[in-house]
């Protein structure tokens, strides 16, 4: 029985299930906003925002990380660290979304522009329903 165990299957076993968010994932991230059911929007929702909120903690403010790390003292691990994260985020990410264009076009625009914004990335407009099953669509949308 599945009584009270979380999450939406989205009619779907898991490894197809996993496909969908992904490639839904990829597809908003890229295009900031698309039209698909109201399920898999809501589900694609958590997914969009943890990708988000790992390009804002892997993102490198420092121009010249790189040589500070290079040197040595304190400062140098500390700048090994940072790159360090900065290249296991990216690693995260790349495993997740199928596009490297996308990925860098989170980690340089998307994670800049939601720097100072603590969460909430995404709305969900509900739009129409879908001619021939009738199944609520939704617009989601990159604030």
């Amino acid at each position: 029985m599945r009584h009270r165990v979380p999450g939406n299957r989205l009619s779907r076993p898991h490894d197809q299930q996993r496909a969908l968010l992904r490639a839904l994932t990829t597809e908003l991230l890229r295009h900031d906003e698309i039209v698909t059911t109201l399920s898999k929007a809501k589900a694609v929702r958590s997914e969009a925002e943890k990708m988000i909120t790992l390009a804002k903690k892997g993102k490198v403010t420092e121009p010249d990380l790189h040589k500070q790390a290079e040197g040595g003292g304190p400062e140098a691990a500390e700048a090994a660290g940072k790159l360090a994260k900065h290249v296991h985020c990216r690693r995260q990410m790349n495993a997740y979304i199928y596009d490297k264009a996308v990925v860098d076009r989170t980690f340089e625009e998307l994670a800049v522009r939601y720097a100072t914004r603590p969460g909430g990335y995404t709305r969900i407009i509900k739009t129409h329903f879908r001619r021939g099953d009738a199944a609520p669509m939704a617009l989601i949308q990159l604030v």
